[in-house]
């Protein structure tokens, strides 16, 4: 195992911006993987990053090097303070919130556990309950993109489409991606210097959609604006033919 080179990694993502990932480095180079990833969350402000570290083998030395990483801001969602399908929000972001997700999701992990003893599934028990409240959330439409937005903030990055389903169609609404690759002997993007990239997507695309439903609404006002004329016009030209029409009858009648 090559020793001198998995200190040089961790020294590497310590200087991006990537802390105590040196152990987990150790134990899958340990299994002289090809290539392996790994995956890290971060919190900055009111924002969820993840990120997505991809290393590969080179055999002729012995040696493994960082050549990207992909890096993914969840924007964070402003849940409304009230209850929604009789389920109190903020409560139940309480709930979320004191639940170890990455050890609930590793569902080939083992425990022991009596039925007799509640304290050894008592965690599962909060899960259970969390879920079923989601579950509730999701019986109108309002509460789907509640529920939603709860899942992307505390589920995003894990394996939780086997027992939850997939929410891919909200997750592209709010949320941003990009791919930094690393040169050798370059420096590398940083983690903060990632993060201001990401910002900065993130208002572009909030602008860009704006610009986009102000379009929409000024077309559907110009369209209601065409009818209204053709309306106005065909309602005076048929005016005009009846008052012709009333004339020439009367000079038959003459």
């Amino acid at each position: 195992m090559n020793i001198e080179n998995i200190a040089a990694l961790a020294a590497q993502l310590h200087s991006l911006g990537f802390e105590n990932l040196s152990s987990s480095i150790l134990k899958r180079i340990s299994f002289r993987p090809v290539n392996f990833l790994l995956f890290q969350r971060m919190k900055k402000g009111n924002d969820q990053l993840s990120f997505h570290l991809y290393f590969e083998k080179d055999n002729k030395e012995n040696a493994y090097s960082l050549q990207y990483y992909d890096a993914t801001l969840q924007n964070a969602a402003v849940l409304v303070d009230t209850t929604v399908n009789g389920v109190n929000i903020p409560e139940l972001e309480k709930k979320m919130a004191e639940i170890d997700w990455k050890t609930s999701f590793e569902l080939d992990n083992k425990k022991q556990w009596s039925v007799t003893d509640k304290a050894s599934w008592e965690k599962e028990l909060k899960v259970e309950s969390a879920v079923e409240e989601l579950e509730k959330l999701e019986s109108s439409d309002d509460g789907k993109v509640v529920a939603a937005s709860i899942k992307i903030k505390y589920w995003a990055g894990m394996p939780y489409q086997e027992l939850v389903g997939n929410i891919s169609p909200l997750k592209s609404k709010s949320e941003v991606s990009q791919r930094f690759y690393v040169s050798d002997g370059q420096p590398g993007i940083s983690v903060d210097e990632a993060y201001r990239f990401l910002q900065n997507r993130w208002w572009e695309k909030q602008m860009q959609a704006k610009k986009k439903q102000a379009e929409i609404s000024q077309t559907g006002e110009n369209e209601n604006d065409s009818q209204s004329s053709s309306g106005s016009g065909l309602l005076k030209k048929k005016r005009f033919g009846s008052g012709k029409g009333a004339k020439k009858n009367k000079t038959v009648q003459q």
